[in-house]
């Protein structure tokens, strides 16, 4: 496998350019907890502006991330990501950002807990 060192130069000033704003890294605290009927995730984003928090499902992964604006370019700088349950109705998940506290609501499944059917046994 043979390396391109302009993307690696690239990856590199990515990465600087990332960790050089704002004097350094953001350290963003994730809190979970288990409401009536849904999860409730709270993340602390102190000194981010919320035009610049984004929030994305990409599978059974909930992505948390900053863009950073530098000159013309947008770069994502991800902050954290979670597992999102099994019992979690996905295209019903929402989020809103308060005093630098984004919180994130994932409601459960109608389906989830209260599911039950007998399967039929097909013999051949």
């Amino acid at each position: 496998m043979r390396v391109d060192r302009n993307e690696t130069k690239r990856l590199a000033e990515t990465a600087n350019i990332v960790n050089s704003i704002n004097g350094g890294a953001i350290y963003p605290t994730f809190k979970t907890t288990t409401e009536k009927d849904h999860y409730r995730l709270e993340v602390s984003v102190p000194s981010v502006e919320p035009d610049d928090i984004k929030v994305e499902v990409n599978g059974s992964d909930l992505l948390v991330f900053q863009n950073i604006h530098v000159a013309d370019y947008t770069l994502p700088n991800i902050l954290g990501t979670i597992k999102i349950a099994a019992d979690v109705e996905l295209e019903n998940i929402y989020a809103e950002f308060d005093e630098n506290l984004l919180i994130v609501i994932m409601p459960f499944s109608e389906m989830s807990g209260g599911f039950q059917k007998e399967i039929d046994i097909y013999r051949h």
